[in-house]
């Protein structure tokens, strides 16, 4: 099916309307991942969807790793994990350093690496949790309790003073 440009009338293809359309998701997409653009970009060649450029294929992959971006959490065999940036990104570097044989065909290689990681990053959050925790108890034994933070509160209206005594001098609002 051919499709004719409505200004130009130049002649293309349904194909390359949709990869055009892909294109230009994938080129938003890339903003989503900041300083790491380019590491992203080396883990989608992986799936071997540069060369020639299959923009879907690119596309779906995009997607797929931004989801796990953004949310900070990914599910690999029915239990969901958190992960940081910086633990993405590591696991990221790793497999991209790995030589494959044929290109990938999912992200199970990479959601592994981020398990391992994933874990490192929870077992230091529970010894950093529980290091605050001892040094707040220590606090508490020795009798040195955190400083409490008070709100400092405008003074009222003279006005508005004098009109609250009369009304609790009064016990009624003599004005209403």
């Amino acid at each position: 099916m051919n499709l004719k440009c409505p200004k130009c009338r130049y002649p293309y293809s349904f194909k390359e309307a949709i990869n055009d359309e892909a294109l230009t998701d994938v080129i938003r997409l890339s903003a989503d991942f900041a300083p790491h653009a380019r590491l992203v970009w080396e883990y989608a060649e992986l799936f071997d969807t540069t060369r020639p450029i299959k923009a879907l294929k690119l596309l779906r992959v995009l997607s797929e790793v931004r989801d796990v971006w953004t949310s900070g959490s990914f599910v690999f065999q029915k239990a969901r994990h958190t992960i940081s940036r910086e633990g993405m990104v590591a696991a990221m570097k790793l497999v991209c350093g790995k030589q494959f044989a044929s290109p990938i065909e999912n992200h199970n290689y990479l959601k592994k690496v981020m398990v391992s990681i994933s874990e490192q990053e929870a077992q230091k959050r529970s010894i950093e949790i529980e290091k605050a925790r001892r040094e707040k108890e220590t606090r508490l034994r020795n009798g040195t309790r955190p400083q409490e933070t008070r709100e400092e509160f405008t003074p009222m209206p003279e006005g508005f003073k004098q009109k609250i005594s009369k009304i609790f001098s009064s016990g009624e609002d003599k004005d209403a």
